[in-house]
């Protein structure tokens, strides 16, 4: 039963767990004699932090106001911008002119997808931003499903307003995704992709498990649960093992078991297919509650 609620645990929390979006952050010290350094490159995105390092007052002034000026500093208090934009964006320190730096912020595009796990069958949206801020821009969609070595175009979509685009995508498992725009690549992103878990109640103390998905997932293990509704908690019962596997429209095979479970009419039950059970190309799943 430990090993039950293991799995359990393990599957609950992966299946939790949200997509993330890489940035770093450069520092740029403030000194007597200017700032240190004077030119900074960073990608799209990213974010600088200025730290007064005198004993005297500064403050960041960009040039044509590029950026939003930041407050006057006193020594060893900071200030942060992160830019969206790419470009060269020249600043001064606004309390002694002659003090100067830049930030190089070079061409990139963002990626980012919703929702952060989708069930087999099930469609997701790409999106993001180029950093020209243009309408209008080529993006380019490329796609590694899981067990494949390279990439595969996926669209090509045109940018709109403020260098927004979007793309939809069908992934039949795990797949890695990237945005190209001009000479740049965003950053790979993972769409994880979940079996399509069904329970069916077939007749008293009978149940049919099925996981829908592009692989057969026969001799994995479900966990079987049912709710404990004074404690409002699930509460692992069984395990059973997928044994049939049936071709649907390809890709698609449909995996099941036929199990007896002895619950009091009206229990509701799920199951669920642990992270360990899913194996690579997959993410955890769960079926929705049905009742004995």
């Amino acid at each position: 039963m430990r090993r039950i609620w293991s799995a359990t645990l393990v599957a609950l929390a992966l299946l939790a767990i949200p997509s993330a979006l890489s940035a770093t952050t450069k520092t740029v010290d403030i000194t007597a004699a200017g700032f240190t350094p004077k030119t900074v490159t960073i990608e799209f995105g990213d974010t600088v932090t200025w730290t007064n390092k005198d004993s005297g007052a500064h403050q960041v002034l960009a040039d044509q106001l590029a950026f939003p000026t930041s407050p006057v500093l006193a020594q060893n208090q900071t200030y942060s911008y992160t830019f969206t934009k790419s470009g060269s964006f020249g600043y001064r320190d606004a309390l002694n002119t002659n003090r100067r730096g830049t930030v190089v912020v070079r061409a990139g595009v963002s990626i980012k997808t919703a929702p952060a796990v989708v069930r087999y069958g099930g469609t997701a949206t790409l999106s993001g931003v180029v950093s020209s801020l243009a309408a209008g821009e080529t993006v380019n969609i490329d796609a590694k499903q899981c067990g494949a070595t390279s990439f595969t175009r996926l669209a090509s979509v045109k940018s709109t307003a403020n260098g927004a685009w979007s793309a939809p995508a069908k992934p039949v498992m795990n797949t890695v995704y990237r945005a190209g725009w001009k000479n740049a690549n965003s950053a790979e992103l993972t769409q994880s992709v979940s079996p399509l878990l069904t329970l069916k109640r077939v007749r008293a103390r009978r149940f049919t498990a099925t996981a829908t998905a592009a692989l057969a997932f026969t001799g994995k293990r479900l966990v079987v649960q049912r709710y404990v509704k004074s404690k409002r908690t699930w509460k692992a019962v069984k395990q059973v093992t997928l044994n049939k596997s049936k071709p649907g429209t390809p890709p698609t095979v449909r995996s099941s078991v036929a199990f007896g479970l002895r619950v009091r009419r009206g229990t509701k039950l799920r199951v669920l297919l642990p992270a360990a059970q899913a194996a690579t190309c997959y993410a955890p799943a769960r079926s929705a509650a049905i009742k004995a």
